[in-house]
């Protein structure tokens, strides 16, 4: 955790950027992060070359926060001193990956001079490192300075699908994973209990789109099974879920449409053009006329269902969740695991018995299954079904493969 001081002193936005320019120093700021370029140093060759340090340049509330740490990344070959060997005081990892989208790093640095736990500001930071790492290349060359011809690039960010910048991802160094969610265009049919919550995880993630469809209203009884806390006034007027629902995430996401109707036979086709369906409905029919027409469209889904009984005799309850992931390469396991019509399961569901965390966490499981799915996780046995057990905390896998 920062120490208070961090979040109660945030620094101008430019004021660290003023003092490297004035300098000389070649500075950039993208993607959340600060770059100070052209840095010599000495390669295991005992050649001059120079090389680019970054560390995040993140913001709260337009102010520039000031370093959490005192690392940085390096953009080229590890640096040495004069005589060829590697400066190890600033060895942290060795890393070939790229950071951010297009910005590729080679090693990991961490240093900071005696008697001082953190950098007080970006400037600080920076320049400590660039310093130690030019010392041993002037003694190669005493004409070589990172401090040249000044230049300060602030890159015009892409247009993001967020209010406000993604500084939770810079923070955790993860933008480039993170990326590999962008662009995509979600749907989300239903916002019940599992939907709503479902859609407080998508909403933080970069997705171009997120089309809600639901022709339900928002009442009392929804506030205790959805994210957040909602106002008496907030269901005073039975908004519709989908409108509702949008109002709410807009505020962090842009790119929310909503689509106040159930889907049915007639318009199940405005899910055409989706890259993922996320279903969330407790009706058999319904449930049969969206899976058959994705299936069809080869419109890879999810598909999630809960049930939760009252045991008479234990006064208890018992129950689980289910999701399960079909693609176009798989979805013989359908039949197997998805209730396609007014059966027990559905039955069952329709006791109305619904608990927010049982919610949560049959929304999260979706959530999960479908960032395997866009390899954001790691994915070691391929299960394209996971079954919930709350009386004995158990998770059941199955239907690997393709």
């Amino acid at each position: 955790m920062e120490p208070s001081s961090m979040l109660l002193k945030p620094i101008a936005p430019d004021a660290a950027l003023s003092q490297l320019q004035q300098e000389g120093y070649s500075v950039e700021v993208r993607e959340q992060h600060l770059l100070l370029h052209a840095v010599p140093y000495v390669t295991s060759n005992r050649e001059v070359a120079r090389g680019t340090l970054i560390c995040t340049y993140v913001q709260n509330a337009g102010a520039v926060i000031p370093p959490d740490n005192h690392q940085v990344w390096w953009t080229g070959e590890y640096p040495c001193f004069a005589s060829g060997m590697p400066i190890e005081a600033l060895r942290n990892e060795d890393c070939s990956r790229e950071l951010f989208p297009n910005c590729h790093i080679r090693h990991r640095f961490s240093n900071k001079p005696d008697g001082i736990s953190n950098f007080a500001d970006h400037y600080s930071k920076l320049t400590h490192y660039a310093q130690l790492i030019q010392a041993q290349a002037r003694v190669l060359d005493g004409s070589v300075d990172a401090r040249g011809k000044s230049k300060v690039s602030i890159q015009q960010a892409s247009v993001s699908p967020f209010a406000y910048e993604d500084s939770a991802s810079a923070r955790a160094s993860i933008q480039a994973v993170s990326a590999r969610l962008s662009a995509l265009k979600l749907g989300l049919v239903g916002l019940g209990g599992t939907g709503s919550y479902i859609l407080d995880q998508v909403a933080k993630t970069p997705v171009a789109e997120i089309h809600l469809f639901d022709g339900d209203c928002f009442l009392q009884h929804n506030a205790f099974r959805s994210p957040g806390a909602a106002a008496s006034s907030d269901f005073a007027s039975s908004p519709n879920k989908a409108d509702y629902f949008k109002k709410r995430y807009e505020l962090m996401h842009r790119g929310i449409f909503s689509h106040p109707h159930f889907v049915d036979i007639g318009n199940v086709g405005a899910l055409d053009g989706l890259d993922f369906v996320f279903v969330c409905v407790d009706q058999g029919a319904a449930r049969s006329c969206i899976v058959e027409h994705l299936v069809a469209r080869k419109i890879p889904f999810i598909d999630v269902g809960m049930n939760l009984q009252l045991i008479s005799e234990s006064s208890k309850l018992i129950g689980t969740c289910r999701v399960t992931l079909c693609t176009a390469q798989r979805n013989d396991h359908v039949p197997s695991y998805i209730p396609m019509d007014e059966d027990h399961d559905d039955a069952i569901y329709h006791q109305n018995i619904q608990i927010a965390d049982m919610n949560a966490l049959n929304a999260q499981l979706a959530v999960m299954k479908w960032k395997q799915f866009q390899g954001f996780y790691q994915d070691d046995f391929g299960s394209h079904n996971l079954t919930f057990s709350v009386n004995t905390m158990s998770l059941v896998r199955a239907a690997s493969g393709a």
